[in-house]
């Protein structure tokens, strides 16, 4: 009874806590856990994620046909898109900037640190319009943008005559309840969860034995972490118009920020994300469908920040002098066309956007980003919480902007 009473944070916490017991008293000799151990974190992982895609897909084409009703679809969601895309921008001057003041020693450029399947920017491309639309249902967990491009333009078409498609409207209404309801239920049980999960991550970070070398770049991503999510972006958030008490937010955001920390997987942790914007913020229905699906995708502001400091120490592992204006400009530009099109797929994590603006960059680095395999948990688990966070802030942000945001007491959070 206690338990099912307790703030979802509190639920998490246990997990954790749980997780962190039971890796402690695993003896040193088991570095890699057990097959049982690493089964049970990729079911749970599974679980945490199953009714996500439903949920945001579900939501998308209701939410479209009632604002554009409203008149309150195009320059709203333009506003949104290049809200986000600033914001990758400045994440990734951010992080060359900071890469290059604080200077991570060289890394170890060995063949053995690992390889990395880049993705093919074309590729993806030809695979957003595919010939046949019933194909972007099978690849929504590795390849998103394809099916919400779908849910987006179904929501137009019923727009485009609403008298006839009003009524589909409570069809897809139960779709969209019954997809949060599991998603709620998903997100109740996500403590129990997050104990294999937390266990796993814990037995992957003692097994990889960071070497001197590796040492700057995770101080760099761990310092900016917690100066992100305790100073900057609540500042950001006050400064650009938001009238709430951000810290009284971040008590509302601990939930997800737990999760997404615990299992290093946005798609882990994004139904709780979705459901903590909704009770805790306070950002309307109608509003989120929308902007959540679209944060997923542009609104990676941590990854962009992770992946350009990431990219600056690979670049002066191979090279003695820091980047000329030229290359630090593309560099900036590049990292958020890579987080972009590596956000797409839902699980892709930061190493391969580094990759793939390592790709973009060409000049000799096209397989630089292997040499931050060592070290690819712990920047997966920085750019995941900060991602977490900007989401949470950011939609936050829109939606009071908008008048579409009520206000909650913190005694009164999930």
């Amino acid at each position: 009874m206690l338990f099912h009473t307790m703030k979802l944070w509190l639920k998490y916490a246990f997990g954790i806590a749980m997780g962190a017991i039971l890796y402690l008293a695993l003896p040193p000799s088991m570095i890699h856990g057990t097959p049982l151990i690493s089964f049970l974190a990729e079911i749970a992982q599974k679980i945490g994620a199953y009714a996500l895609i439903l949920t945001l897909i579900a939501g998308i084409p209701i939410s479209t046909f009632r604002l554009s009703e409203r008149r309150l679809f195009f320059k709203p969601l333009l506003r949104t898109l290049l809200f986000f895309l600033a914001g990758l921008l400045v994440a990734s001057l951010l992080g060359v900037t900071v890469a290059l003041i604080f200077k991570p020693a060289p890394l170890p450029l060995v063949s053995e640190s690992g390889t990395i399947q880049s993705l093919d920017p074309l590729d993806l491309i030809r695979s957003t319009f595919p010939s046949n639309i019933f194909s972007t249902f099978a690849g929504a967990s590795t390849w998103f943008l394809p099916l919400a491009l779908f849910a987006l333009a179904f929501g137009l078409a019923l727009a485009h005559d609403p008298v006839m498609s009003r009524p589909i409207l409570p069809v897809l209404d139960v779709i969209s309840r019954a997809a949060y309801l599991i998603n709620t239920f998903i997100s109740e049980i996500l403590g129990i969860l997050l104990i294999p999960v937390s266990l796993y991550l814990l037995l992957n970070l003692r097994s990889a034995g960071f070497s001197a070398e590796y040492r700057g770049i995770i101080a760099v991503s761990v310092g900016a972490t917690f100066a992100f999510i305790l100073g900057i972006f609540p500042l950001a958030y006050r400064l650009l118009g938001g009238r709430r008490n951000p810290y009284t937010m971040l008590y509302g955001m601990l939930g997800p920020l737990l999760a997404s920390g615990a299992s290093s997987s946005l798609l882990f942790s994004s139904g709780t994300t979705l459901r903590h914007i909704s009770e805790n913020l306070g950002v309307k229905r109608d509003s989120d469908a929308l902007m959540f699906p679209a944060a997923l995708v542009a609104g990676r502001m941590g990854s962009a920040f992770i992946a350009a400091a990431s990219f600056i120490a690979v670049f002066l592992s191979y090279s003695r002098n820091s980047p000329s204006i030229g290359q630090f400009a593309g560099i900036a530009i590049l990292v958020p066309v890579a987080v972009i099109v590596g956000a797409s797929g839902l699980k892709s994590n930061v190493i391969l956007m580094v990759a793939l603006t390592a790709t973009l960059f060409g000049q000799g680095f096209q397989n630089g980003a292997s040499l931050l395999m060592p070290v690819a948990l712990p920047l997966s688990i920085c750019a995941v919480m900060l991602d977490t966070a900007w989401i949470m802030f950011s939609i936050s942000l829109l939606g009071e902007l908008r008048g579409e945001r009520s206000s909650k007491k913190a005694r009164n959070f999930i």
